[in-house]
């Protein structure tokens, strides 16, 4: 239905008028019928004291046949009954009959309201004349004698006359209505036309048009209104003119970079794509279509399929045709999206394969000379007996066994990567493990008194043998490097049916807070002095850390400065 504001508003002021038009015309009507009344009264009053004066004397003399005589006279002039009651309510005389066959009337309304206020007045039905009588009372004295003269009322005459002024009332309150009902009509158009130009220019503002202009000539709130609404849409038409802008500009900007960009939906249907992301695919992704009508790529649809099933974020390598990116998907979970980044890495890749054969191969073609030069050093230094030339021989064996530690760790951790995901995974017992690298270190840890404890809970796991025992190998060397008294403790146990802990402690010197991020990167050394000293090559917890990422592990340090280490790792029991 249309124009449903105008009609509102029309209705209800129509529904208002009638009900002001119901109460006008019921007060009026009682207001009125109230004034007949009381005009009336006045009547009776006045006729009863011109009737007093006419029977007076006829009561003083106690002529009662010239009194009913004139008292008929009277009624019949003036059209109305005539009653004269004694003081003890019976009839003296009656104007229409005889007072003889009257009843007392001391108990009737209008009389006992004369007895109190001189006059009463009240209308009720008589049986006399068959119908409702207004009734006036006034009580008289003559002479000592009290009387009451009584006059009454047809109710149907008064009915009658009434109801010419009702009708008139009620024409004149027509006409009135209709008149109103007319000038409602042209004023609810009038209120409703702004409002209604305000609404179509809402509607086409919300469609997009901010072009729209409301001109309202009345110098009202409304045009106010209007004035005011202008105002916004020139405000916001600038506004989405700069935000279309800035869009442009942020959307040219991505499509032009290199980086991969995609987003999707909580479906997987494509929100944005640019150039760099179709180039890396060799595909035209197409918006508001499914990623997998167009990726043929199965590592990055496995990590989607992931991200829109279990709602996470993934950072990470991916290979694609190939090459590699550097991944950076994220679940942004307040507007159900998913926004990948790509970033190709092939070249760093190539560059750290080239660093890792470069560093291999340079250990490998060094250890050979190192240790030869070692073994000549040595057969020198026993040979020789002078003091200063032993001095500078045990300097350059001390140099010589540390270069070949560093080309050692650096040939193993070359191994280790190299190895990547291609692990040999078997049952490793670890109580036959610990004993077996315990021996290692047995002549080293008599020297510093320090105790070896096992507290192995569970001592299976499925793990590449020789993997784990260089983890535990550079975590119980580097332990003993850093402990003087005290003891190294390896205890493990169960986290859940899939996970279980290993914790490597000490009671060593510890490591400082701020060293603990850093302390898995490759040559990083907490005590230059004391590695110096120890012939550490800084190379130790690189390894380890290799290691437990190869099994799909964590590893994490607890460590209090003059208290001691704990490592912790977290294993799989069963890699597959």
């Amino acid at each position: 239905m249309k124009n449903k504001l105008f009609f509102k508003i029309f209705f209800n002021f129509i529904i208002i008028l009638f009900a002001v038009f119901v109460i006008f015309i019921l007060i009026s009507i009682n207001y009125f019928k109230k004034i007949h009344l009381d005009l009336i009264e006045d009547i009776l009053n006045s006729d009863l004291y011109l009737i007093n004066e006419t029977i007076k004397n006829y009561l003083r003399t106690k002529q009662y046949n010239e009194l009913e005589n004139a008292i008929n006279n009277i009624a019949k002039k003036i059209n109305t009954r005539i009653t004269i009651i004694d003081f003890d309510g019976s009839v003296l005389v009656d104007s229409i009959k005889d007072y003889k066959l009257k009843e007392n009337y001391i108990s009737s309304p209008e009389i006992q309201m004369a007895l109190k206020n001189n006059t009463g007045i009240s209308i009720r039905y008589s049986s006399t004349v068959k119908g409702d009588i207004i009734y006036f009372a006034k009580m008289f004295e003559e002479q000592g004698q009290k009387y009451f003269l009584r006059t009454s009322y047809y109710l149907k005459n008064f009915n009658e006359d009434f109801s010419n002024t009702r009708n008139n009332i009620l024409f004149f309150a027509f006409i009135i209505f209709i008149i109103s009902v007319f000038i409602i009509y042209f004023y609810s158009k009038k209120l409703y036309v702004p409002i209604k130009i305000l609404k179509d220019a809402t509607q086409q503002v919300a469609n997009g048009n901010f072009d729209v202009k409301v001109v309202l000539h009345e110098k009202d709130e409304l045009k106010e209104l209007a004035d005011n609404f202008n105002t916004m849409i020139e405000e916001l038409r600038r506004f989405f003119l700069q935000m279309l802008e800035k869009q442009k500009h942020l959307n040219t900007v991505i499509s032009s970079i290199d980086e991969g960009i995609i987003a999707l939906d909580s479906k997987g249907k494509i929100l944005f794509v640019n150039n760099g992301f179709n180039k890396i695919m060799n595909v035209e992704c197409v918006n508001d279509r499914y990623y997998w009508e167009f990726l043929i790529s199965p590592n990055l649809i496995r990590i989607i399929e992931e991200i829109i099933t279990k709602k996470i974020s993934f950072v990470g390598t991916v290979e694609i045709k190939n090459k590699y990116f550097y991944c950076n998907a994220t679940h942004l979970s307040q507007y159900e999206q998913i926004i990948i980044i790509l970033h190709d890495i092939s070249k760093i890749k190539e560059y750290e394969k080239i660093k890792k054969d470069l560093v291999a191969n340079v250990s490998h073609e060094l250890k050979t000379p190192l240790t030869a030069i070692n073994g000549f050093v040595e057969t020198a230094l026993d040979t020789t007996k002078e003091k200063e030339t032993k001095k500078y021989l045990e300097i350059i064996i001390n140099n010589s066994k540390r270069l070949i530690n560093i080309i050692n760790d650096l040939l193993l951790l070359s191994n280790i990567e190299n190895k990547d995901k291609n692990l040999k995974y078997e049952e490793v017992d670890l109580i036959k493990l610990l004993n077996n690298i315990q021996k290692i270190f047995e002549k080293r840890l008599k020297e510093k008194n320090l105790k070896f404890v096992l507290n192995l809970d569970n001592n299976k796991i499925f793990a590449d043998l020789y993997m784990l025992e260089q983890l535990f190998i550079n975590l119980i060397d580097n332990a003993i490097k850093y402990t003087e008294r005290g003891e190294i403790k390896i205890s493990t146990y169960k986290k859940d049916e899939n996970k279980l802990i290993i914790e490597v402690s000490d009671t060593g010197i510890g490591i400082p807070q701020e060293h603990i991020p850093k302390i898995f990167e490759r040559f990083y050394v907490v005590d230059k002095s004391r590695s110096k000293e120890t012939g550490g090559t800084g190379l130790g917890l690189s390894i380890v850390k290799h290691i437990v990422n190869l099994h799909n592990g964590e590893i994490l340090v607890d460590s209090q400065v003059g208290i001691g280490t704990r490592f912790i790792i977290i294993l799989p029991v069963k890699n597959k």
